[in-house]
Order: structure tokens, then C-alpha cells, then sequence
């Protein structure tokens, strides 16, 4: 068996050497395509900008974040950032940056770092996703209430935040009739907690699941009497908590594809965040993988495409690439670790003579190039590196690349010359 895995990597070796000897096409025209991305700016008609990242680990693609979200604030007057982080501890980060007090005092955010850590994955945790946490929040301190600036997660792996909102809610607003029912239900969901979530016993899980489709039947059952009481957006905002409890509980007891079902959640998600702000344009970023509008994994239809489906030209997406990159990713060990990777492909590679380190590139602009317009219109190996890397994937393209044809995956593209490793919070 290990012979025969060792021959498999020298194929690919070989394959991929044969590869990167093949003569790329050159366009003398590169440089007067691309722009900085401060002059990003979408037509009216776009109601939804998502930007991927090639690999979470890098500093320059997490800063891009905050970036492109200030081109769209100064050029399309967009206020609403959403990442793929949780539902939950997005709305703590929320709390934060608009000066509100959380519904856990006991743990109250009174800093950005502290914040970045609610958004639910460690790729977050950085100082970077602080920074653009802490910008937001100063922003919110001078902006007139019509124009500040608001954060969601649209992603729903991690219970605890999402249950204290909700919990919360229930505590304040219940119905005389349902007098205690806050309690009940803490106590019924108690096993679906961020610690245990992906180790927990699937049984313990189903009753979970049971118990929050419970809860969300009493919700709609007595919706108007809540609301009433309440708001709509109160409302809507709780039963969304509890419906990311529902979602996560069903990705991890599922036996439909847990890629598959996780991206159709997340659209679900980016639809009501939409929808709450009364359809004003969204921000959303994320990987590749997910804002990309062509698939690549068989029965498995991304966020994007699922967004392109339904919003047709109101979606823009902007895919990112990198010659060179140094990034953090945690080994199949589970230990945090910094990888460097040089790559490039046909159309990368003529990124190589441009002067600045970061270029944007609209792939409908870049057409009018004849040059260009095959390049961005032929299959192309693009980087694409999740949480978790090994120094074995080296060996081939094949094991951090995605094959994608770039103006049908994307509206525009960022690329970056040399990218470092993201700053890790302590």
C-alpha cells in the first residue's frame, strides 16, 4: 500500500513538473486592466459583493477584508459586512461595534481582540480581524445612526452564543403561559455546546435537535403574541438564533453531504441578513469555495452558485490568488503551523511584471483584451488552501489547487504578488 501511494506522488510530481514547463502565454496589457482596490465599485444594480480568500492563513487577504469593504462604503455607500463565522458570534461582534451591552454580562466584549475570538474559528483570531473590527466600531462612534455600520456570521457550526440570545429573549418577552420556559430549554439543550460540538454523541445530539424543533414550534405558533411584545427584527433575530442551533444539530447528526448542506445554510443565511436590511447592498466574504459561482466537488452546489442562481447579475463575486504565500493552516495533527507555497498559472503568471504587490482585475474589463480574454476564459489551477495543510500536499499542485474557469467562477479577481502569514492573538 505504501509503495503504491509513493508511486501515486511521483506521477503527480512528474506530472505537475510537465506541467510548469509548458510555455505561458504572455499579455503586454496586464497593467492597464488592473486597478488598486480602493476604486472598486459595483453597478447599482449589485445587491451582494462576496469577496474569497485563496487560503485563510495569510495577513494581506484577511486585511483585504476591510479593504474592499471601504471601497464599497466610499463608492456604493454599502454598511453591512457578513463573514463565515458564526451567527451568533457575529451578532456579539455586532453588539460590540454599535457600543451595545451583550446579554452575557458576566463575559462582556471590551475589546476588538476579545470580539474576534466570538466569530467562532481561530483562523479569526488574529490581528488583523481585530483591527478591522476596531476600525468598524470607531466608524460607528461618528457615523450618524442611518449610516453605521453593521457585522453578521452566515455560518451556524457553534451553539453557545446562539443559545444565549435566544435564551435571552425568551427570558425577557415569554408569555405568562410559558412562564419558565427559558429554563426548560436551557436545560433540554444543554448537550449542544461549542465544546463538545463536533465530539459530541450523535444521540445526545437528536435529542438536542428535538428539543430546539420543539422550541421553534412554540416561536411560530405564538409569533404575533411574541412580536407584540417585542419587534419584528427581534423577533426574526431569535428564531434565527434558533435556527442556527437546528441547522448545526442537523449538519452533525446528517447523513446527506455535510459540504452540500452547509453551503445551502449559509445562502440561507446571506437571504435573511438581505432581507433584514431591507435589501440595501451586503458585503459577504469567505473562501473561494464558497463565494466562487461554479462548482467544482461532485453533489456538492457552493454558496455562489446558489446566489447566482437566485440573484443572477445583483451577485458579484471576487475570487483572490497568490504567486507566493506564506500562511498559517493546523496540520491533520492539529498543530498550528506556517507553510510557504510559490505557484502560478497562465494567467497569474503575467501578474509577474506588474509594479504593485496587490492588483485587481475585472474579468469583463479584461476581455476587451484578446489576450486576456483567453486567459480568463481557460481552466485554470487556482490556490486553494482551506484551515488545514501538510508539507506532503507540496508535492503537487494537485493537493492545494482547484481547477476553475476564472470568468465564469468570478466577476473580478485579486491578485497578490507575495502574501505573509496572518498575526495570531494570544
Amino acid at each position: 500500500m505504501k509503495g503504491t501511494f509513493a508511486g501515486i506522488l511521483i506521477l503527480l510530481l512528474i506530472s505537475s513538473l510537465l506541467t510548469g514547463c509548458a510555455k505561458t502565454p504572455v499579455s503586454d496589457n496586464i497593467a492597464e486592466y488592473t486597478t488598486s482596490v480602493e476604486n472598486i465599485k459595483m453597478k447599482e444594480e449589485v445587491k451582494i459583493v462576496g469577496l474569497g480568500e485563496a487560503t485563510h492563513g495569510n495577513s494581506e487577504l484577511q486585511s483585504l477584508k476591510l479593504e474592499v469593504f471601504q471601497a464599497l462604503i466610499e463608492n456604493n455607500n454599502c454598511r453591512v459586512f457578513a463573514i463565515e463565522g458564526d451567527f451568533g458570534g457575529g451578532a456579539r461582534v455586532n453588539d460590540f461595534i454599535h457600543g451595545k451591552e451583550n446579554s452575557v454580562p458576566a463575559d462582556m466584549i471590551t475589546t476588538a481582540e476579545q470580539a474576534a475570538g466570538e466569530i467562532g474559528f481561530s483562523i479569526y483570531r488574529t490581528k488583523e480581524m481585530a483591527e478591522l473590527i476596531q476600525w468598524m466600531k470607531d466608524y460607528n462612534q461618528d457615523a450618524a445612526e442611518s449610516e453605521k455600520l453593521s457585522f453578521y456570521g452566515f455560518d451556524m457550526q457553534r451553539y453557545d452564543n446562539n443559545k444565549e440570545y435566544l435564551l435571552a429573549y425568551l427570558d425577557k418577552y415569554e408569555k405568562k403561559a410559558d412562564e419558565g420556559v427559558a429554563e426548560k430549554y436551557r436545560a433540554l439543550l444543554a448537550d449542544l455546546n461549542d465544546e463538545s460540538v463536533y465530539s459530541q454523541d450523535k444521540a445526545k445530539i437528536k435529542e438536542g435537535l428535538a428539543a430546539i424543533n420543539e422550541l421553534m414550534e412554540l416561536l411560530s405558533s405564538e409569533k404575533e403574541e411574541y412580536i407584540s411584545k417585542s419587534s419584528v427584527k427581534e423577533f426574526d433575530f431569535a428564531y434565527q438564533c434558533a435556527q442556527s442551533i437546528e441547522e448545526n444539530a442537523t449538519l452533525q447528526t446528517s447523513k446527506s453531504s455535510y459540504a452540500a448542506l452547509r453551503d445551502k445554510y449559509m445562502k440561507h443565511k446571506v437571504d435573511w441578513i438581505l432581507k433584514q436590511e431591507e435589501e440595501q447592498m451586503i458585503f459577504i466574504t469567505g473562501h473561494n469555495g464558497h463565494i466562487m459561482k461554479t462548482s467544482n466537488i461532485p453533489a456538492v452546489t457552493v454558496m455562489g452558485e446558489l446566489l447566482q442562481d437566485t440573484y443572477d447579475e445583483a451577485y458579484y463575486a471576487i475570487g483572490t490568488d497568490c504567486l507566493e504565500s506564506t500562511f498559517r493552516a493546523v496540520t491533520s495533527s492539529g498543530k498550528d503551523k506556517e507553510f510557504n507555497l510559490k505557484y502560478k498559472n497562465t494567467l497569474t503568471a503575467q501578474f509577474k511584471g506588474v509594479q504593485e504587490n496587490i492588483s485587481y482585475l475585472d474579468l469583463t474589463e479584461a476581455q476587451k483584451d484578446s489576450s486576456l480574454k483567453e486567459l480568463v476564459n481557460k481552466s485554470q489551477s487556482m490556490m486553494n488552501i482551506g484551515n488545514e495543510f501538510d508539507n506532503w500536499k507540496k508535492v503537487s499542485s494537485l493537493f492545494y489547487t482547484i481547477k476553475m474557469t476564472p470568468a465564469k467562477a468570478y466577476d473580478g479577481l485579486i491578485i497578490l504578488k507575495k502574501a505573509k502569514p496572518s498575526v495570531e492573538i494570544n
